[in-house]
């Protein structure tokens, strides 16, 4: 579909810095929106451009993974040895062309290389700079080696999830890298809108264990408002995750739904008195798993998920990678989005999970590795033909 002009975020021009899931997804979330994101990317590709599951090599035979795919959807990249002088002046002409800065790098290395937070603003006021670090830019924590199973252990998520009797589990994926990059953008557009009204440039630091700790703001209210400590539940919950014949479904059940369980089952074991209240069926959890158990078991996971929906019990089926490729709903809402990519050819990757009305946001492939390093230089920062060559020569670009 052609978008419609204006773009919501096409006035703004962010400069995206690291190798970190959190970084991309912030960048990403600005580009589907009309940004023009830059990437800056290390000669010879980033740890997270060579990392599994790969899907290529570009034309100078560096590998080319998905998630790189997924993620610089929209962006532009520039390769830049930042490390030395040349690359450095690279860096201040791009912060001076810009209204936004992602950095996912350490602390510190912006300020190894010249631009230590404390003077950005001096020389760009305007400037809206996002740090976004697993613990912040101080406290003792700061310089620790982390990773997002670490950062989901100190936030308290991995606290409660899983079984009461059996150690914490760890969410699947890099979720804690993408609820950070979802904290930046946030910040960003707050920090844009009221540099808008001031004139005033922000420096956001955000935290992934404070972000982790925000999300599972359950645990921390509770214990302040009456000194109750919240334990993982593991099956002890109003809430089954059960085996079909072909997959898994899962359903609430408490309060209004449980006559809609046993209408769904016809078990007539159901109707025993412990089950009849709240408080009973929470503590006879295991009973009511083993009496239904063995129903669910019986049959596919689409009948029991059109029949549970018919009783109005909320139930849905566990969806595999092919159920999601193939739902009718996700069709209906043009969710999944057909790009070619020169490396990778065609696949379908998700679209935004909201809609604006009257406006088609584009959707454009990721771009390799400095894939508009002259452009960049020539049209964004208005370097001439001579100053660029002198940049390839020193093996600045």
């Amino acid at each position: 579909m052609t978008a419609i002009a204006p773009l919501p975020l096409d006035d703004l021009v962010a400069i995206e810095l690291g190798d970190t899931i959190a970084t991309a997804y912030a960048g990403k979330l600005l580009a589907d929106l009309g940004a023009t994101v830059i990437r800056v990317d290390a000669l010879g590709g980033g740890a997270f451009y060579r990392s599994e599951p790969l899907v290529g090599r570009d034309a100078e035979g560096l590998k080319v993974s998905a998630g790189w795919l997924h993620l610089n959807r929209g962006k532009q990249s520039i390769t830049c040895a930042l490390d030395t002088a040349g690359g450095q002046e690279i860096l201040g002409r791009l912060f001076a062309s810009a209204d936004i800065v992602i950095d996912g790098l350490s602390p510190d290395v912006l300020a190894g290389w010249g631009f230590p937070y404390g003077q950005l603003h001096e020389r760009f006021p305007r400037l809206v700079v996002t740090a976004i670090t697993p613990f912040g830019q101080d406290g003792p924590y700061r310089d620790l080696r982390t990773s997002d199973l670490v950062v989901g252990a100190l936030g308290g998520l991995l606290n409660m999830v899983g079984f009461p009797e059996r150690e914490p589990l760890s969410l699947g994926g890099s979720q804690v890298q993408y609820a950070g990059g979802l904290s930046a953008f946030t910040a960003m557009m707050a920090a844009v809108t009221y540099r808008d009204r001031s004139e005033r440039g922000q420096l956001i630091d955000v935290s992934l264990i404070e972000t982790v700790a925000f999300v599972e703001w359950k645990s921390g209210a509770y214990y302040e408002a009456d000194g109750r400590v919240r334990r993982r539940v593991g099956n002890h919950s109003h809430w089954l995750v059960l085996p079909a014949l072909d997959g898994y479904v899962a359903l609430v059940y408490q309060d209004q739904n449980f006559p809609g369980l046993q209408e769904l089952t016809g078990i007539e074991a159901l109707n025993d008195e412990r089950f009849a209240t709240r408080p009973g069926r929470a503590k006879y959890a295991d009973e009511i798993r083993e009496l239904v158990a063995p129903w669910f078991a019986s049959r596919k996971k689409l009948d029991i998920y059109r029949e549970g929906q018919a009783e109005g019990i909320p139930l849905g089926f566990v969806a595999t990678i092919d159920d999601l490729l193939n739902s009718p709903q996700y069709e209906a809402r043009g969710f999944w989005q057909a790009l070619e990519q020169p490396v990778a050819g065609q696949a379908r990757y998700p679209g935004l999970p909201y809609h604006l009305s009257g406006i088609d946001l584009p959707s454009s492939p990721a771009p390799l590795p400095g894939a508009q390093t002259g452009e960049i230089l020539r049209e964004t920062l208005g370097l001439s033909p001579e100053e660029i060559d002198h940049y390839r020569s020193e093996e600045v670009i």
